[in-house]
């Protein structure tokens, strides 16, 4: 048996994720709600996710997007494994700002979903970064 079809078989929520898991400790504790077709949360970041100086590391953000989409495939969908990811930084996210994190399905084939993500600031409704990712459908 291939390694991603063994991988699949695996798939269970112990609610120890890094980016949803309420039981994770370090973790970013994002809490999901679905509104008219989109997946969304609202989070803010300590300063433990940082890069540079004040600024939320880029890979955390990458983090929030994989993690958006994957929840609006999920809930609309089914299960599924991100199998590609692109992001697109546009500005900065400053630590301890509250965001608004949204993801959405665009494309659905047999076993592939395509997904979009944007995360924003609340208010001026500034585009910090968006995404679009591809999973693999699961039986």
């Amino acid at each position: 048996m291939n390694d991603l079809r063994r991988s699949q078989q695996k798939l269970s929520d112990d609610r120890y994720c890094f980016a949803c898991g309420s039981l994770n400790p370090i973790g970013l504790h994002m809490e999901v709600s679905y509104l008219q077709e989109k997946a969304v949360s609202k989070l803010s970041l300590k300063r433990e996710f940082q890069g540079w100086h004040d600024i939320v590391h880029g890979g955390v953000v990458a983090t929030i997007l994989d993690e958006i989409m994957a929840h609006a495939v999920m809930h609309y969908v089914g299960k599924g494994v991100t199998t590609s990811l692109q992001i697109t930084y546009r500005v900065p996210l400053p630590v301890e700002q509250e965001v608004s994190a949204v993801g959405y399905v665009v494309e659905r084939k047999s076993r592939v979903a395509v997904a979009r993500g944007e995360i924003r600031r609340p208010g001026n409704e500034k585009v910090i970064a968006t995404g679009e990712s591809r999973f693999i459908l699961l039986p």
